[in-house]
């Protein structure tokens, strides 16, 4: 911002405060405005913050500065490991890039609460920042913030015009901006300076991990390094005042692509951020291998950047109540707390799952609230609990924000519930039900209509997960060859002799595999080949192919969109009368949807496949695609249940019972 800019500003914020901008200078000879003169150290014991962000600063090339000493000034604080961007397939998941992280540290929230998505100018944060929380906590407490970034800045301007930030500093690019600045308010006495560096940013992204990365990196060091040292000089006058200091950075570099780039991708390089303070963090962990390498569950017990505002809050006292804690992290300074913390909303909308580690001090109760309100105390040792007693009376989404708390500290989850008055499970779905598999702990067809599921090997026991959509889930877990791979088994000519068959079942999967056969009887490595196949393809999405005689058709490109880690229902009507295949997914988040094509000259006496009466589960006709062939080699794991196949064509209406009722076939069985 140039210094008209800054002027006209810094006339409206007046009354709140300094506002101060060293990104450029056009020329103009206007005076900037003075800044508020140096106070003097108070007798009285004080609690204050630096915050310093060094954005395009590894964890790598950070724990190596620290190690070979080229890093002298951020060596001075305790490092850790720890990671951004939310939980990957969850709500909570944002891209990983410099204003969605930048919102997170600043108001300890993911996107699903925050709302910044992209790394855009003009961007809203939709809940309170760490600077409002402090200002209707301890009014009496002065915050500025410095940043590299206009469009970061611009983020928390609703908080310089609110009087939450009493000093907004747009530096347009400038470090030696934001170190002045830093350093000035630092001077004059301000509880909570926030300082954003960009060099080390700047820098990867033009030419990556090279000499000049490094040099900038030693140059941001320097820089935090004098104020580390006015703050050791200050406290040297006035004991009295407790610092608490703390640097990371807002996101990872170069996860997926050039090195030094920013993408947004969640793989480990872009998720990972350093994180240092001058106090012991709960959890961290500075040098550990079993984090090196691919994302997974396990890093989430480590710190993470939601942790940082609710530690800022902690140590100056200002959290919120446990009844009214929204924090999606938890403080560090704690003697206990949970992580890894999840929710799920069960599909029959009637049931919340949350789950839970624990981490540090075994003693003491868990406390679970929702809206506010205390629902359960739970044991030391509890790890999950499910809540069943909310009720609704209007249909739409409801939102429900809990709190599991330990040890005085607490993290916050929200659970989305969509009401519907839920339709009957409809008595008409028994007709015309050929074969039926349940799968509450065995492959038995309910139905008895000459079914079977078995192994392609022969041997290899099934594996049945709890808890699954309505009870057991079938896992099917294709980790080699043929380890995973099920046929599910029907009377021979049932495909050609049907004139209208419907097949119908719950799926679910992290989404991740490209290419893979769902439910196929045919070789997929052409969809022409005869036969038909249900497959998951990156999206993620569910893809529907029929071929006989040369001809194909297909549901694809796009297909038909689900969410990770979630069950959806899914459904392929065949009608040979009609010439048509009809696709119905259900999603509880993405909604109903149905598509039709015609099958044209599709040979429907081929359909039934080469290979015998069959359909591969985790594979397709040969049982070797998934190994072999598929975009996405390898083990890959699939959840099934309900499955269920029909001598007739099911209506829209009945599919949708059959999602959206919350209920199991099985209770159709006397």
């Amino acid at each position: 911002m140039q210094l008209k800019n800054w002027k006209r500003w810094s006339v409206a914020l007046a009354m709140l405060g300094s506002l101060a901008a060293c990104g450029g200078d056009n020329g103009d000879d206007e005076a900037a405005p003075v800044a508020p003169p140096p106070t003097k150290p108070d007798p009285v014991a004080a609690t204050k913050v630096l915050f310093v962000g060094v954005d395009g600063a590894t964890y790598d090339a950070w724990h190596r500065g620290v190690a070979d000493k080229s890093l002298p000034g951020l060596a001075q604080l305790t490092l850790s490991r720890a990671w951004t961007g939310g939980v990957n397939g969850a709500p909570t998941q944002q891209p990983t890039l410099p204003a969605p992280g930048w919102a997170t540290l600043l108001t300890g929230q993911w996107a699903d609460q925050h709302g910044v998505r992209a790394d855009t100018a003009g961007q809203v944060i939709k809940s309170a920042t760490l600077f409002a929380r402090l200002k209707q906590a301890k009014p009496a407490l002065r915050s500025a913030a410095a940043f590299n970034s206009t469009d970061v800045a611009g983020l928390f301007a609703a908080d310089g015009k609110a009087g939450n930030l009493l000093s907004l500093s747009d530096c347009a690019g400038a470090d030696d901006c934001v170190a002045s600045q830093a350093r000035d308010r630092i001077n004059e006495g301000y509880d909570v300076v926030v300082a954003q560096f960009g060099g080390p940013a700047r820098v990867a992204a033009e030419s990556g991990f090279g000499a000049g990365y490094d040099a900038e990196l030693r140059k941001t060091d320097a820089a935090v390094a004098a104020l580390l040292k006015q703050i050791a000089e200050r406290r040297a006058q006035n004991p009295k005042e407790n610092w608490l200091l703390v640097a990371t950075s807002a996101y990872g570099l170069g996860g997926s692509g050039r090195p030094g780039a920013v993408d947004s991708t969640p793989v480990s390089q872009n998720k990972t951020v350093p994180l240092a303070m001058n106090i012991a963090m709960l959890g961290g962990r500075a040098d550990d291998a079993s984090y090196d390498g691919r994302w997974d569950s396990g890093w989430y017990d480590l710190p993470s950047a939601a942790d940082v505002a609710p530690t800022v809050l902690g140590y100056l006292g200002a959290l919120p109540a446990a009844d009214k804690n929204d924090l999606a992290g938890s403080t560090l300074s704690g003697a206990a707390s949970v992580r890894r913390t999840s929710v799920r909303t069960s599909m029959d909308n009637k049931r919340v799952a949350l789950s839970w580690v624990r981490l540090g001090d075994a003693s003491g109760e868990i406390t679970i609230t929702r809206d506010g309100a205390k629902i359960a105390t739970l044991p030391a040792t509890a790890t999950q609990y499910e809540d069943s007693g909310f009720t609704f009376t209007e249909e739409g989404t409801h939102v429900l924000n809990y709190g599991i708390t330990l040890g005085g500290v607490t993290s916050a989850l929200r659970a989305t519930v969509v009401y519907v008055k839920p339709p009957q499970l409809l008595a008409s779905l028994r007709t015309g039900l050929t074969m039926y598999f349940p799968f509450e702990g065995d492959l038995a067809d309910k139905a008895v209509g000459g079914g079977s599921i078995v192994p392609f090997d022969g041997v290899q026991a099934p594996v049945f997960k709890s808890p699954g959509v309505f009870g057991k889930t079938f896992q099917n877990e294709r980790s080699g060859d043929p380890v995973g791979a099920f046929k599910w088994q029907y009377p021979a000519g049932l495909l050609t002799s049907t004139q209208v068959f419907t097949i119908g079942f719950w799926y679910q999967s992290d989404g991740t595999a490209n290419d893979r056969s769902i439910l196929g009887n045919k070789d997929y490595n052409s969809g022409g080949n005869p036969g038909i196949t249900i497959a998951q393809w990156s999206g993620p999405e569910l893809r529907f192919n029929l071929a006989g005689g040369g001809s194909r058709v297909d549901v694809q490109s796009p297909g038909m969109k689900f969410t990770p880690n979630k069950p959806v229902y899914i459904a392929m009507v065949i009608d040979k009368p009609a010439k048509t295949m009809t696709a119905y997914v259900y999603d509880s988040e993405l909604g109903f949807s149905k598509r039709s094509v015609a099958t044209g000259a599709v040979n429907f006496a081929q359909i039934a496949g080469s290979y015998g009466p069959f359909l591969g589960l985790n594979e397709d006709g040969t049982g070797k695609y998934g190994v072999c062939c598929a975009g996405t080699k390898g083990p890959y794991t699939m959840y099934f249940d309900d499955l269920a196949f029909w001598s007739r064509a099911l209506t829209e209406d009945e599919v949708k019972s059959l999602a959206l009722s919350g209920k199991s076939m099985f209770e159709l069985f006397p």
